[in-house]
């Protein structure tokens, strides 16, 4: 079974470098430029890793991440962050593993997804490893997991995203319609 790996970053160049390098090296991968669109996709796509770019997107993309950890616990969560904002992914109880600082260097970061997907892939294979975060191989630069989860509720955009989404439209449509026939 080939996983998927997606990649949310609100830089085009950026994101699309990530993302074209993953399809070079034959990985089923997918970009977001959208925090929006990147949560539906998730739920819609079931990735087995994710790159989130926090380069100029810091606050929100922090949001994010914490959210992700609660409510998405079988993802993997990768983390591209400028080197002077590493030491705040701690203080909003983020660990820095699984941290690749700026700059981007794609060549390494590929190599190192490459290596736990292959991870990954292995576990899929052995049905005696039950637990895939614990297995998991790590490259060197690979520390270990996120230490505290966000302790929010679950929000809405992971309650059913598009039954929601198209019963709203529908309804619109059909009182904008009503408006307009009446």
């Amino acid at each position: 079974m080939q996983h998927k790996v997606m990649t949310f970053s609100p830089c085009a160049i950026r994101g699309n470098i990530i993302h074209k390098s993953f399809i070079f090296h034959g990985m089923d991968s997918s970009w977001h430029s959208k925090i929006y669109a990147t949560e539906a996709a998730i739920i819609r796509q079931k990735p087995s890793l994710l790159i989130v770019d926090t380069v100029d997107n810091f606050t929100k993309s922090v949001l994010f991440i914490k959210t992700l950890i609660q409510n998405q616990p079988n993802i993997r969560i990768v983390k591209l962050v400028e080197s002077s904002k590493m030491t705040d992914l701690e203080r909003h109880g983020i660990s820095q593993n699984d941290c690749y600082p700026e700059p981007l260097e794609p060549e390494i970061l590929i190599d190192d997804i490459i290596h736990m997907m292959n991870s990954i892939n292995k576990i899929d294979l052995d049905p005696a490893i039950t637990n895939n975060h614990e297995k998991l191989e790590q490259p060197e630069s690979q520390v270990g997991k996120v230490d505290k989860p966000f302790a929010q509720p679950l929000p809405p955009f992971f309650h059913d995203v598009e039954e929601n989404w198209v019963q709203r439209i529908t309804n619109r449509l059909k009182d904008f319609l009503d408006d307009i026939w009446n």
